[in-house]
């Protein structure tokens, strides 16, 4: 069931994280837990199992490309899907090879049934894949 879906949210902008937060819940979601960098994220990915990361593309203290090459060079995390929230231009200009089948890319600004569809179809591919 898609309201059992454990969601980490990685972001450096507290507005950002709890907008997302909140939208997220209004949609449905009940388990969903706030990492304010990338250092805090492997605390919160080493605890507990999550499904899914939800994280902006432009933060301060890691840039989007190099956020999920980091992710994905951890063998316990490389199959998490991320989704990164992002600006359309560059979703639009993302051809530098970095792009595998768990990473999707939603436009700001967020709308949140786009949002909640992007990770109903990432949770369905995933669970086809198992």
């Amino acid at each position: 069931m898609i309201s059992d879906v454990k969601i980490l949210i990685v972001d450096d902008g507290s507005l950002s994280n709890l907008r997302v937060l909140t939208g997220l819940k209004n949609r449905g979601f009940n388990y969903i837990e706030l990492a304010v960098n990338s250092n805090c994220m492997f605390d919160y990915l080493d605890r507990s199992h999550f499904e899914l990361i939800i994280s902006n593309w432009s933060r301060m203290e890691m840039h989007g490309k190099e956020f999920i090459n980091t992710v994905r060079k951890h063998s316990k995390y490389h199959d998490i899907p991320i989704i990164m929230l992002t600006h359309p231009t560059v979703s639009m200009n993302f051809q530098d090879g970095l792009w595998d089948e768990d990473i999707r890319f939603v436009d700001k600004p967020l709308d949140f049934k786009v949002l909640s569809d992007t990770i109903g179809e990432v949770l369905k591919k995933k669970e086809t894949l198992k």
